[in-house]
């Protein structure tokens, strides 16, 4: 593992999805796949931590807010940045999001620019939150 990179956790049930969003972060960041948000727990659970986790909302066994609710309430994960990509518009879902504290919600399909520069963002915000 290489540790000057940045690591994030994708967790998203859609195999092309996932698939795309990995290949065009590995260039950049060392990345993570997960299909949902139970095999995403059971990954953080094991000791790993991310720099920054890409989540959809609407998944199999554990959904995208249930994941959210669990690791804003850990004292571990609750400071990792994370950013919703997700095919849910609704205000509601939104709200909810930024309620547990995400840095970007985006909506699918998404623009691959915008997504990379949000996550720039949201892991220089996690670098000058660290220093104070």
């Amino acid at each position: 593992m290489n540790v000057l990179k940045k690591s994030i956790l994708i967790v998203e049930d859609h195999d092309s999805i996932r698939l795309l969003l990995g290949s065009m972060l590995s260039k950049s960041y060392e990345v993570v796949t997960k299909k949902d948000g139970l095999e995403g727990m059971a990954w953080l659970v094991r000791g790993n931590l991310p720099d920054l986790i890409l989540l959809d909302m609407t998944m199999p066994r554990l959904s995208g807010s249930e994941f959210l609710k669990n690791i804003r309430q850990s004292g571990f994960f609750r400071d990792i940045p994370v950013i919703v990509v997700s095919g849910n518009e609704g205000e509601g879902d939104i709200k909810d999001c930024l309620k547990w504290g995400v840095s970007h919600y985006l909506t699918k399909p998404f623009n691959p620019v915008n997504l990379k520069e949000k996550i720039e963002i949201a892991l220089a915000s996690q670098s000058l939150a660290a220093l104070n």
